[in-house]
């Protein structure tokens, strides 16, 4: 009788011990799914309000490459957007009346908006990765490009 009780104890502390392991298995293991907000913006990154394009709406993703030292047009969005910093790195400023702001590999920016012309440079030495999402609607450009 005594050795079945010992025999008993010993399974149940086994099987506690194995349940503890298990358990810490389990919280040690990612969700198979997992999200995380990585950006929520009512304005861009230089603090102008969006508002979105009336007509049917189109979402827009792009990438773009920027090479070192590539520098765009300046140019302008009439469409709220969001851009991810790949790799590399971006110096984005408003010439006319400021602001500028560096951005690296694992930002995300709201883009600038309407009617304020900026430009985005890589001041890196590799090559700049950019994924773009824009929220616009059929017919209207992404970008607007003044002409020099």
């Amino acid at each position: 009788m005594i050795r079945i009780t010992l025999t008993a104890a010993a399974l149940l502390l086994v099987a506690s011990g194995t349940q503890r392991v298990l358990a810490e298995q389990v919280e040690q293991q990612p969700d198979p799914i997992a999200s995380e907000v990585v950006l929520q913006a009512s304005s861009s990154w230089k603090g102008d309000q969006y508002k979105y394009p009336q007509g049917t709406p189109l979402i827009t993703v792009k990438t773009i490459l920027f090479q070192p030292g590539a520098k765009s047009k300046p140019h302008s969005h009439d469409m709220p957007g969001a851009a991810l910093i790949q790799q590399g790195e971006l110096l984005c400023a408003v010439p006319v009346k400021g602001p500028a702001k560096h951005f690296v590999e694992g930002d995300v920016l709201p883009t600038t908006f309407k009617n304020d012309l900026h430009t985005c440079e890589n001041t890196g030495t590799d090559v700049a990765k950019v994924l773009v999402f824009y929220a616009g609607a059929v017919g209207l450009p992404t970008s607007y490009y003044i002409q020099k």
